[in-house]
C-alpha cells in the first residue's frame, strides 16, 4: 500500500488524455506583447525575448503566473527518498528557476509580493493567509500534462506602462477529467514594481 508521498503522487499522476483547449484570446491592444501561448495542455510556447531587459520584479511576477497554472509539463520524477518532484515547465525553465515549484521558483515568488498576491485562482482569504505566512508551495501548481485534473495557461500577455506599471492579461482554462467539470477563466491584473517588492494595483478575474 502507498503511504505519505507515495500516496500523494498516485493522486497527483493520474494519468488521462484529457486534452483541454485554448481559449480564443482577443487581438492585443498596442504595446501589449504575447509571451506565453498554448495549444493544448501539452504544446506551450514561450517567447521572453520582447520583454528584454526584464527587471527583476517582472521575472518574479512572471514566475507567480508559472505558479499558478503551467502546461506542456511532461510527467516529472521523484527523488529516491520521495521529497522532491522535479517536474520541467516551459515558463520558469525560460525564467531560468528550474523545475516547477523548485526552491528557486517559490523564493523568488515569496522575495518580491511582500505584502499580496492577486487571488488568482484563489479565494481572498487564501490568498492572504499565503502571503502572511509564506507557504507559497502550498498555491504552487505542479500537475503535468495529461493529468486528470490541470489548470493551464492558454495565453499570457504583458504591457509595460512606463518603468514601473506592468499589465498582465492572462488566459487559462482548467478541467476535472473526462467527463468532468471544465471551463475557461481570465484575468488582468496592474503590478507597480517597487525597488523591493510588486505591490497589485488592481485585479479582475471572469
Amino acid at each position: 500500500m502507498l503511504t505519505g508521498k507515495r500516496s500523494r503522487l498516485a493522486g497527483v499522476l493520474v494519468l488521462a488524455l484529457v486534452v483541454v483547449p485554448p481559449l480564443a484570446a482577443a487581438p492585443a491592444p498596442k504595446g501589449e506583447v504575447e509571451v506565453l501561448s498554448g495549444t493544448d495542455s501539452s504544446t506551450v510556447d514561450v517567447d521572453l525575448a520582447p520583454l528584454q531587459p526584464m527587471s527583476e520584479g517582472l521575472r518574479a511576477i512572471l514566475a507567480f503566473y508559472a505558479l499558478r497554472a503551467n502546461g506542456g509539463c511532461p510527467p516529472g520524477t521523484w527523488s529516491d527518498d520521495f521529497k522532491t518532484y522535479s517536474m520541467q515547465c516551459p515558463l520558469p525553465t525560460a525564467l531560468g528557476l528550474g523545475d516547477q515549484c523548485s526552491p528557486r521558483h517559490l523564493a523568488l515568488v515569496k522575495s518580491w509580493f511582500k505584502d499580496a498576491v492577486p487571488p488568482l485562482r484563489l479565494s481572498k482569504k487564501t490568498a492572504a493567509e499565503v502571503v502572511k505566512t509564506g507557504k507559497f508551495a502550498s498555491i504552487c501548481n505542479a500537475t503535468p500534462d495529461g493529468a486528470t485534473h490541470q489548470t493551464i495557461w492558454s495565453s499570457i500577455r504583458v504591457r509595460r506602462d512606463g518603468d514601473s506599471l506592468v499589465t498582465v492579461s492572462a488566459d487559462g482554462a482548467w478541467t476535472n477529467g473526462p467527463g468532468a467539470d471544465d471551463g475557461f477563466f481570465q484575468t488582468v491584473a496592474t503590478y507597480r514594481i517597487h525597488a523591493d517588492r510588486i505591490e497589485v494595483v488592481r485585479y479582475r478575474e471572469n
